[in-house]
């Protein structure tokens, strides 16, 4: 566990950085007035909180005296607080996972790395390769398959990825493994014939009678975007949770807090790196304080 909140600190460095220079200006002050607040609330966009984020936290700053006791990194923390209304997440409570996201999110790699996560948690894991699109993709995840000594299946002769999908989980659940984790094709809501596509393959993958999480992987980097890919995303099949990657490369990784206020779903997991290992699990309080404190 240790490990996993050294690595939120360490991946959420960049925003760290943009958050602790916008209240650093404020430290002495035992009030903050209206230009002071008008100047945070424009500091604090740049991070890409929701408008409602930063509102609760300005709100909160009003008429609020700082001292020792209150100072202006416990009421940051405690504004956002108050504002999520969901947090938790059992990412260990399904048996197929399908992760879907638009193409260039590290979906692949990602899939990958959950398979890691559960194989150090004593699963039998299984790896299945549905994308029928980019034979790069599917030699990727082989490749990881082989590195991390877990099963891997894939039908280079189908274009169907529901067939691969139906096959993979018969011989899958015959076998006992414990997790399933299917890695689909990039995609945007527009393409319609590969959402309908995607439609089918969770049908197909619900007919097992097994519990079916649907993982949205979505890239940090384009920030309240990732949003509308969530909404998008969520008229052909229920988003069950979201992985967010890359964020130690961005300075937006306020949208983390963002999406979970918009959207009311859990975030699993976030990439906080390049190395399997750097998948880790989403802790509310932990990746606050990562916002604001060194460790």
């Amino acid at each position: 566990m240790f490990n996993f909140i050294k690595k939120t600190f360490v991946g959420l460095k960049k925003t760290r950085n943009n958050i602790v220079n916008t209240l650093s200006k404020f430290h002495g002050k035992k009030y903050l007035d209206e230009e002071e607040l008008e100047e945070l609330e424009a500091d604090l966009f740049q991070a890409d909180l929701s408008y409602e984020i930063i509102d609760s936290i300005i709100s909160n700053f009003k008429n609020k005296r700082f001292d020792e006791d209150t100072t202006i990194e416990k009421e940051f923390i405690s504004a956002i607080k108050n504002t999520i209304t969901i947090d938790s997440r059992n990412n260990e409570d399904a048996r197929i996972y399908i992760m879907v996201g638009v193409n260039g999110t590290g979906k692949t790699t990602t899939s990958a790395k959950l398979s890691n996560y559960f194989k150090n948690m004593s699963f039998k894991t299984m790896l299945v390769g549905a994308d029928t699109y980019r034979a790069a993709a599917v030699n990727q995840l082989k490749l990881w398959s082989e590195k991390l000594n877990v099963k891997f299946i894939s039908n280079e002769f189908t274009k169907d990825p529901s067939s691969i999908v139906y096959d993979a989980l018969n011989s899958g659940i015959k076998d006992n493994f414990d997790k399933i984790i299917i890695d689909t094709a990039g995609r945007l809501h527009n393409s319609i014939n590969l959402m309908q596509e995607l439609e089918k393959l969770y049908t197909v993958a619900n007919k097992f009678n097994e519990k079916v999480k649907v993982i949205l992987v979505v890239d940090s980097n384009v920030g309240q975007n990732g949003m509308n890919q969530a909404i998008d995303f969520n008229k052909f099949i229920p988003i069950d949770s979201l992985i967010l990657t890359k964020m130690d490369g961005t300075a937006k990784g306020g949208v983390a807090i963002s999406m979970i206020n918009k959207l009311n779903l859990p975030i699993e997991f976030i990439g906080v790196g390049e190395n399997v290992g750097d998948l880790v699990p989403f802790e509310l309080d932990t990746y606050l304080k990562g916002l604001i404190f060194n460790e």
